[in-house]
């Protein structure tokens, strides 16, 4: 979590400063450029997108997987909560009776709060990894972000890690405060999972929210530096294909300035494609399956003003922080992010993290995840650090289909 700048009262009287010719001209090549990217990538950038990304609630409602579901284990019903003044909706799964007998008995359940990495969603290869935590005994909260899926807000699909970061403290302060329900669950009891993008945020939330909050967590492939992100773009990418994509970023954030239909760029594309994330040929091939119509009409593209801020983002810096057990997943093969960073994040973190590397690169290691050896050992530390009694979790449910877990698809 960026530390919080506070600026002094302002002076009864308001003395501006003399502007010197230099820092004048400076001013005026930076508004050309702001004025120059609003139109630099259109009408000739065809890989960029303006409006046409509206929420489609009629079509949620013919949506069957969106529903409630009840199983032996669990129960799973849609519930809502406020982030800064916008409705977030997220996924409840309540263990059963015997299922919280088997956890905990006499208590209620431990909770674990989830939510996906990047532009993805609660209902894109979550429920799989949701559910068997449910058949654990462990209660789980599943939310989108603001923009995105069945939550509210505008533009749609905006990726903003701050908002992402607003959003995850707002999801665990309306469990503490008993949005859920009085004896439903136990707030002192709370575990965060995330993945890639959300693998940094649960990370940099646990370190702003101390012990107080959160009591363990739960990383997977986890972003960590922007430096390296950005130090990648300009190895694989060049600085003519970076050029489009900032002109595309400064056209967005004008536009927004301005109250104009958002500049969409793809969230994931093929390399050298005008996209957030550009995937190898292999990678590419791992997401190229038929999915469902996803909630909120979900397509492949994020607004492109996310480009401007995401320099200043690293969860890394905020790991020394951290003060409960976290469990760190990342694979060997993990060229978006890599195992290296993630072995620093634990290094800083102490001796109450612990990293789990397997032989696999980023998409298949989540598209995997959620498989029985791969789950077993999460579900274990989660039981572990939240009190709980190690038990085997097996899929349940109509839509337990562990082995295909997809980030976008």
């Amino acid at each position: 979590m960026p530390t919080k700048i506070e600026f002094p009262a302002r002076a009864s009287v308001l003395k501006l400063p003399r502007i010197s010719r230099k820092t004048a001209l400076a001013g005026a090549v930076v508004g050309g450029v702001l004025m120059g990217g609003a139109v630099m990538s259109l009408p000739w950038e065809d890989e960029v997108v303006i409006g046409g990304l509206e929420r489609d609630v009629a079509a949620d409602r013919q949506l069957t997987h969106l529903g409630p579901l009840a199983t032996s284990q669990y129960i799973r019903n849609t519930v809502y909560f406020d982030s800064h003044g916008v409705r977030c909706e997220a996924w409840f799964y309540e263990p059963s009776g015997a299922t919280r007998a088997q956890f905990d008995l006499g208590k209620p359940p431990p909770i674990v709060i989830m939510a996906h990495g990047l532009g993805s969603q609660k209902d894109m290869g979550l429920h799989p990894y949701a559910e068997q935590f449910a058949a654990s005994g462990l209660a789980v909260l599943v939310f989108d972000y603001r923009c995105f899926g069945g939550s509210d807000g505008w533009p749609r699909h905006e990726v903003n890690w701050r908002k992402h970061l607003e959003d995850w403290e707002a999801a665990v302060e309306w469990v503490v405060a008993g949005g859920l329900g009085t004896g439903r669950v136990d707030p002192a009891r709370l575990g965060l999972w995330g993945v890639s993008y959300s693998g940094g945020h649960v990370l940099a939330t646990a370190a702003a929210l101390g012990l107080g909050r959160v009591r363990a967590v739960v990383a997977n492939e986890p972003y960590l530096q922007a430096q390296a992100a950005v130090a990648k773009l300009l190895r694989e990418r060049g600085a003519v294909s970076i050029a489009r994509a900032m002109a595309a970023a400064v056209n967005d954030k004008v536009r927004g300035m301005l109250g104009l239909p958002p500049a969409y760029i793809k969230l994931v594309g093929r390399t050298g494609e005008l996209a957030l994330l550009q995937l190898n040929d292999e990678e590419w091939a791992q997401i190229q399956r038929p999915a469902p119509q996803r909630q909120g009409g979900w397509k492949n593209l994020a607004t492109a003003r996310m480009l401007l801020g995401a320099a200043a983002y690293s969860p890394l810096s905020a790991c020394s922080g951290i003060k409960c057990p976290v469990l760190v997943v990342a694979g060997s093969r993990d060229e978006i992010c890599p195992l290296e960073l993630a072995a620093q994040a634990v290094e800083r973190i102490g001796p109450q993290a612990t990293l789990l590397a397997r032989p696999h690169g980023h998409l298949e290691l989540h598209r995997r995840g959620a498989e029985p050896e791969f789950i077993q050992p999460v579900i274990e530390f989660l039981q572990k650090q939240l009190g709980g009694v190690v038990v085997d979790a097996a899929p349940a449910g109509p839509l337990g289909h562990t082995t295909s877990v997809s980030q976008f698809g």
